[in-house]
């Protein structure tokens, strides 16, 4: 899977993999960076963030909820560890406020969980743009992470569509023109899902039945993870929020 950091006036967005080291490193020795601000603390965004730490001595920005995650060293699953590596402990800064700026850019930052509980994503209305992180990745996903949530994805990306802007830059995909455009896709499809899912569930089907009606098909990556990534996380992550009435049931 591509990654991709940014570079906006002297600020860095994200930090990349530490498995991509070198090229992050031969990278910011070269650019005139002062801050860094992370979309969210997963191993793939601050891979490289306790080298920038130790050599660079520059501010690095991260939403509340992720500092202490990043206080500690990860100690990750085989097949993450194999694609990302392992990234050293570093101490980044919470945000202060909901804004930042730069010579030609002002940000506000919002908060996003649902991928990750400190994720955030950061859009400038003025200039139309969105830096999303992790919150697009794809328009139709089939299966999540048990720590995901598809409930909080689809409140994280309602609120974002609610900020005018057009283009986004995402972690994985690069720049995607009209991606505000496709962040409304995948909250549709999220919700077309949710929806499914509740019905399915009503007419008294188990979680594993309704998984194998609507997300019948495993791919490639999750026999890779150890089914850590499942369409069963998909599914439970949904039945979690379903109303009280439901709690026992579930």
């Amino acid at each position: 899977m591509t990654v991709y950091i940014f570079l906006v006036d002297d600020v860095l967005i994200d930090t990349g993999p530490f498995s991509m080291r070198n090229e992050v490193v031969n990278i910011v020795k070269e650019l005139p960076i002062n801050r860094v601000i992370h979309t969210h603390h997963h191993e793939d965004h601050t891979g490289n963030s306790s080298w920038i730490e130790r050599n660079l001595h520059i501010p690095q920005l991260i939403h509340p909820l992720g500092v202490e995650h990043c206080k500690k060293s990860t100690r990750l699953p085989l097949y993450r560890a194999v694609f990302w590596n392992n990234r050293g402990a570093f101490h980044p800064t919470p945000f202060e406020n909901r804004f930042i700026s730069t010579d030609n850019y002002s940000f506000e930052i919002v908060h996003t969980p649902g991928h990750a509980e400190d994720h955030i994503v950061l859009i400038d209305e003025e200039k139309g743009i969105c830096f999303s992180g992790d919150l697009y990745l794809f328009h139709s996903p089939t299966s999540n992470f048990s720590f995901e949530s598809v409930p909080e994805l689809i409140r994280s990306l309602d609120k974002t569509l609610k900020y005018s802007f057009e283009d986004i830059y995402c972690s994985h995909r690069g720049y995607l023109k009209n991606g505000k455009k496709l962040l409304e896709r995948k909250r549709d499809y999220l919700l077309q899902l949710q929806q499914n899912v509740t019905h399915a569930f009503e007419q008294g089907k188990t979680s594993k039945e309704i998984r194998k009606e609507l997300l019948p098909k495993n791919k490639l990556f999750q026999y890779i993870s150890f089914f850590e990534n499942s369409p069963n996380h998909t599914v439970n992550s949904i039945l979690k929020e379903l109303p009280k009435e439901y709690s026992s049931e579930v």
